[in-house]
């Protein structure tokens, strides 16, 4: 069975490919924290907290844990990226691992609890709960049983909610295996090799439907079986990952779970390339912390699919209390199938007759325009856009903010763009648009060059100006 000593080598080498992950989180705010939450950004921090302290007085500290309380500046920001991508760097090269794990953990938990809409996925919460398991199995020289059970299980529910909530949604599209038939033009960013697979027969996006719900709800079983076992699993897990990344732009989350899976590689499989780590004895008071806090994590993960399956009030109120730190987290992406994709064209005039239109740096825009892939990069703004159609705009703070600025002519905001048609002023007028989007067919794509076709559908928001 998977008793912890029989995984030592990948229980030594996983904090660096965390460490990998993280420099992906960070790195990549590097370029946009100061336009999206910065002081001249689209949802401020400064103003998020100072609502959240008027509020909530006596327990703003407790609902909203972050070092930005101490300093929200636009140097603050900058200052949390740039250590949490030096640290990142740090562990990946193996130093102080349990250190470098507690302090990325409290800073990506900082950006997350003041990133607002921007910071609302969940493979951030998935970073996290996977960064206490293993801050908490690097603590001892030989790795704790009941943190090392916690860690597998978290594997195993992340699979096994992932496929369960296509099918407890009751969207038809995933019941009749024919979720793939949309899912490469309708997902957030589509990526080059989407368009190709797209216009395979619908006969293969029915079976790899199929496989998928294969891999995520049998295969996660095979996680507590025999070493030979669990090496199969890995495999299919991973496979399952590079799939979608091959069709999709994911965020980091593809490279965050193909390099949880590594956990599932026992010492037999690795010593022909690793040596198996020197254990030394743990003091009795690391061992018994370890113990406690694993038994913990995993009474909490029990709880929270016990909660998925069986929802209970009592349970709920429970995890309620663990929210806001991510370690008990649920899980399950695209639970329903978007099966068209319409997007919002934002636009300025300075007379408003003649529209200019902004371009995005990677969401669909010019028909001629190919498809890029960015994964493991996430351009957050990019995927707030994605959203704006699929429901109520007037209940997403960051889109009016996000015109207010265009309007203002902020330069934070603007850099978050591919093209500002108003590079010398901000224009008077603002509005947006909405089309339809398809990829192009072959034909098309030959004599014309075009990777999309686009319907115009008529104006989403009506125009808007600073001046009276």
């Amino acid at each position: 069975m998977f008793t912890p000593e029989s995984y030592s080598i990948i229980i030594s080498l996983f904090p660096r490919l965390l460490g990998l992950i993280f420099f992906f989180a960070f790195g990549a705010f590097l370029f946009q924290i100061k336009g999206l939450i910065g002081s001249n950004g689209i949802l401020p921090v400064g103003d998020h907290l100072k609502w959240l302290k008027d509020r909530f007085p006596k327990k703003h500290y407790r609902i909203a844990p972050t070092l930005f309380w101490f300093n929200s500046s636009d140097t603050a920001l900058m200052s949390v990226v740039a250590a949490g991508t030096c640290l990142s760097v740090l562990l990946m090269f193996g130093l102080y691992p349990s250190l470098i794990l507690f302090l990325l953990y409290f800073l990506y938990l900082s950006i997350i609890v003041s990133g607002q809409d921007f910071l609302c996925f969940g493979w951030e919460a998935f970073l996290l709960e996977i960064t206490v398991n293993t801050f908490f199995l690097s603590l001892t020289p030989e790795p704790n049983f009941m943190v090392w059970v916690s860690l597998n299980f978290l594997l195993f529910r992340f699979h096994l909610q992932a496929g369960a909530v296509k099918l407890q949604s009751r969207d038809p599209s995933w019941r009749n295996l024919t979720a793939l038939d949309y899912h490469y033009v309708s997902q957030p960013i589509p990526n080059l090799i989407a368009w190709y697979v797209q216009k395979f027969p619908s006969w293969f996006h029915k079976a790899s439907t199929l496989l998928m719900f294969v891999v995520e709800l049998a295969v996660p079983f095979a996680i507590f079986g025999p070493d030979w076992m669990r090496l199969w699993a890995f495999f299919a897990l991973v496979g399952l990952q590079v799939m979608i990344w091959v069709t999709g732009n994911l965020s980091y989350l593809n490279h965050l779970t193909a390099a949880f899976c590594t956990i599932l590689i026992a010492n037999v499989y690795l010593t022909p390339w690793f040596e198996v780590p020197m254990v030394e004895p743990t003091s009795w008071f690391l061992s018994m912390l370890c113990t406690g806090a694993g038994t913990t994590l995993l009474i909490l993960q029990v709880v929270n699919l016990w909660q998925h399956f069986v929802p209970n009030p009592l349970f709920g109120m429970i995890l309620q209390l663990f929210n806001r730190y991510h370690i008990a987290n649920r899980y399950g992406l695209f639970a329903i199938m978007t099966t068209s994709r319409h997007e919002i064209i934002f636009e300025g005039s300075n007379d408003g007759v003649n529209w200019k239109e902004y371009t995005f740096r990677y969401k669909p825009s010019e028909i001629t325009r190919r498809p890029r892939r960015i994964s493991p990069y996430q351009p957050r703004i990019d995927w707030q856009a994605w959203f704006l159609p699929l429901g109520n705009y007037r209940y997403e703070l960051w889109f009016g903010n996000f015109i207010y600025r265009l309007l203002q002519g902020s330069p934070e905001v603007l850099a978050l763009l591919r093209h500002n048609p108003f590079p010398d002023a901000p224009p008077l007028f603002v509005r947006t648009t909405r089309y339809e989007y398809e990829f192009s067919s072959a034909k098309e794509k030959k004599e014309h060059g075009w990777w999309w076709r686009r319907r115009y559908l008529g104006v989403f928001t009506e125009p808007v100006s600073l001046k009276p």
